[in-house]
């Protein structure tokens, strides 16, 4: 998406008119619903930077710009070299603290950029201007500061804006990046957002209650589990189960946060019952023991229980162990939660990641430019191609830890079942260890497939 011209997006024409232009001028991939009462405060908006300055039909803004899987809307965006320069539009009176909070957050997000933001606020309805001063405080502007802003000396951004913000710089992880989320350098996503407010508010009114959210590797489960239990903690101590490992990588959060108590899934039995905790939160619960998980809900009938997981259902029934998850979807009165929304991994390596699990029933037209299939017929030949890729920044396995570049090795125990699912002809070879292996690449896959022509012949027929 491009950059375009408020003064040409506010000329009087037909609403057909007006979004077939934005979207011939944005280079847009869809038309954008433009709302009446947002073109019309750009119109008051303009009107009044007519009256102070006469270059307004040369400002470029990124209209109606949103972060790729994020959700995060700017009104308006100027994007120089040497800063950027933020307006949200308003038509009705909005309080000064909902202003503040907008225009810090959209900071945040812009702060990724390196460059001096200058944030301001137009409320059309009241003619009133407003600025996000150097203490974070909201004070009005006037329009000359606002015309010496827009007219800085530097040069206009012209590329496409999707290139300076990858969603992934947003969604941090509370084990690797503890320290930026004890300073809650985050912000949820909205749908995380709208699924911590519905958890939330049935605690509050109730006091109890059975919920799960589950996703694909990568939507942000842990980090809503760990912001639910901060908030959670608030005034009770909570305690925080983790599936996963006990390699106590929670360490620094354990000794910072004082309501909050780690135990690995080995602990339930053993800790869980002595702890006076208000809520439980079960990180990974799909790598729970059904058994444990049975443990778990008697000893919580009283208070809240929450289960985050990862979504598996584009992996074989056969292929999947029960375990917690499969045991949640039985109880009637649970409250669950889907995400959606994939930010650490690129939706490209998600779709063929999916489609490689349980074949599509119809063909496809997307495209994969970042993930290669390659053949080696036999263990030397393999090892070359391994090493060919490795060379190129590519990591061959990886114990859970997400990479830039991943490359896997398919050798000729693995089969498409008739109803298409992936298949493991090995015990030592698990389809769900592959899935989430191969989940954990970010940027780039590459297969390498060794002695099975089948399986090469259908990954190479995905990619087309």
């Amino acid at each position: 998406m491009k950059s375009v011209s408020i003064y040409a997006l506010t000329r009087n024409q037909s609403g057909d008119q007006l979004q077939k232009m934005e979207h011939q001028l944005s280079g847009r991939d869809s038309l954008l619903k433009i709302r009446d009462w947002e073109i019309g405060s750009m119109r008051v908006l303009v009107n009044q930077l007519e009256a102070h300055m006469e270059e307004v039909p040369l400002l470029r803004f990124f209209y109606s710009f949103q972060i790729p899987r994020l959700g995060k809307e700017f009104d308006l965006l100027q994007i120089k070299d040497g800063q950027i320069l933020n307006i949200e539009l308003k038509s009705g009176a909005v309080p000064d603290h909902a202003i503040r909070r907008q225009l810090l957050q959209n900071r945040y997000y812009l702060s990724v950029l390196g460059r001096p933001i200058r944030s301001y606020t137009y409320i059309s309805s009241a003619n009133r201007l407003v600025r996000l001063n150097s203490h974070d405080h909201i004070v009005e502007a006037d329009w000359e500061l606002l015309c010496r802003d827009l007219m800085q000396e530097s040069a206009d951004y012209e590329d496409e804006i999707e290139r300076l913000f990858r969603a992934e710089l947003y969604l941090i992880s509370p084990w690797t990046q503890p320290e930026r989320f004890l300073k809650k350098e985050y912000f949820l996503t909205c749908q995380q957002r709208d699924i911590e407010r519905q958890i939330l508010k049935k605690i509050r009114a109730e006091k109890a209650g059975i919920f799960s959210f589950s996703g694909l590797p990568g939507t942000g489960k842990t980090l809503l589990l760990y912001d639910l239990a901060m908030k959670l903690s608030n005034r009770q101590p909570v305690c925080i189960i983790h599936c996963k490992e006990e390699g106590k990588k929670w360490n620094i959060l354990q000794k910072r946060l004082q309501r909050v108590t780690f135990l690995s899934a080995n602990e339930i039995e053993t800790q869980l019952p002595r702890g006076l905790f208000h809520a439980v939160l079960v990180d990974e619960a799909h790598l729970l023991s059904e058994e444990k998980g049975r443990a778990l809900l008697g000893f919580c009938q009283n208070r809240p229980l929450i289960f985050g997981g990862d979504r598996e259902d584009m992996i074989a029934p056969e292929e999947l162990p029960s375990n917690t998850m499969t045991l949640l979807e039985t109880l009637p009165e649970i409250q669950s939660f889907r995400l959606t929304n994939r930010i650490r991994t690129n939706a490209e390596l998600s779709s063929f990641i999916r489609d490689m699990m349980h074949l599509p029933r119809q063909k496809t037209q997307k495209s994969y430019p970042h993930i290669a299939v390659v053949y080696a017929n036999t263990d030397t030949e393999a090892e070359k191609l391994l090493y060919a890729y490795e060379k190129q920044g590519y990591q061959r396995t990886n114990a859970g830890e997400e990479t830039d570049r991943l490359v896997v090795l398919l050798v000729d125990f693995w089969y498409y079942e008739k109803t298409g699912y992936l298949r493991s002809g090995s015990e030592e070879a698990s389809v769900r260890r592959l899935f989430h292996q191969l989940s954990t690449a970010k940027e780039k896959l590459a297969i390498i497939v060794q002695q099975n022509e089948p399986i090469y012949d259908t990954l190479l027929n995905l990619l087309k």
